[in-house]
């Protein structure tokens, strides 16, 4: 199988963009880290250490979701397809999550 030269571009943009989107997030979360050395569970500073780490795991989501749709057109050369299946897939994972958060 031969990557044509718009797979090769998407994924070579992709990797700019969540890195360039990842840069500020992590070094956020580097600095409270740096700032707080006592993290009690409970205290102020862990809850901001774990707000940013939610930032970095929606960083990822979202890389993972990007990755999935150009992984998915490569495979079948079926652009609209690859998208509607990773629409499928973004609505099942919103619906796992609203449960998840339900379920307290």
């Amino acid at each position: 199988m031969t990557l044509s030269a718009p797979i090769l571009l998407s994924i070579a943009v992709l990797f700019g963009a969540m890195t360039v989107a990842g840069i500020f997030p992590v070094l956020r979360l580097i600095r409270i880290h740096e700032a707080h050395h006592e993290l009690k569970q409970g205290s102020a500073s862990f809850l901001r250490s774990l707000a940013g780490w939610s930032i970095i795991a929606v960083w990822i989501g979202g890389a993972w979701f990007c990755a999935t749709i150009i992984g998915d057109w490569a495979v079948t050369d079926d652009l609209d397809g690859a998208i509607d299946r990773a629409m499928v897939r973004l609505y099942v994972l919103l619906e796992i999550l609203a449960m998840l958060a339900a379920s307290d």
